[in-house]
């Protein structure tokens, strides 16, 4: 009985171990997941933003206020022809809950704060003309997901949006732009993918 008894404390003690060791390399595999999202979200364009949901509303509804210039994500218009706005390229702003839905649809939104700055709109319409042809999108070839326009309420001269992310400069720099529509034009945003 004795050495029953000690036999069944040895696999009680070998089961605990076991159970042990599971539960330490899924702990670790699972800080290796945040430690890489982390790692990933930081080699990035641009700095992540915290996202205020997608919900659709009235036109002149009230909402929060959103926690960016530009807004990034929040409540915003569903409204045909106006919200999501058409891509392309625009000569006055487009509208906070509009370009929402822009980049609900895992679109980018490329924007301008600056008076007589013909050179700026240039190169951006030139990028822009450029870029597209070169970089359709597979599942919608006709669109091209990208939003230029001026936008005279933001603390910079440039300013890249995405589904949660933004980047700001003040100096015409194509390399960062294009590092940031490569990087989130139709990925990570709750209709990517699936709308034009």
């Amino acid at each position: 009985m004795h050495a029953r008894e000690r036999q069944r404390q040895r696999e009680l003690r070998g089961r605990q171990f076991r159970m042990a060791a599971y539960i330490a390399a899924g702990v670790a595999v699972l800080v290796a997941i945040v430690v890489g999202m982390v790692l990933s979200s930081r080699t990035q364009p641009g700095r992540t933003v915290s996202l205020q949901g997608a919900e659709h509303i009235e036109k002149g509804a009230q909402h929060v206020a959103y926690n960016s210039k530009p807004p990034t994500s929040g409540p915003h218009w569903n409204i045909g022809g106006e919200a999501p706005a058409n891509w392309g390229i625009y000569e006055i702003p487009i509208a906070d809950e509009a370009q929402i839905h822009n980049l609900e649809h895992g679109g980018i939104m490329i924007q301008y704060n600056c008076n007589d700055c013909l050179d700026l709109v240039s190169q951006l319409q030139d990028f822009y003309n450029r870029y597209v042809p070169a970089h359709r999108i597979p599942l919608f070839p006709s669109s091209s997901k990208i939003v230029i326009a001026p936008y005279p309420d933001m603390p910079t001269r440039i300013t890249l949006t995405a589904w949660g992310r933004i980047d700001t400069f003040d100096a015409y720099d194509e390399d960062r732009i294009v590092k940031f529509v490569d990087a989130f034009r139709e990925k990570g945003a709750p209709e990517a993918g699936r709308v034009p």
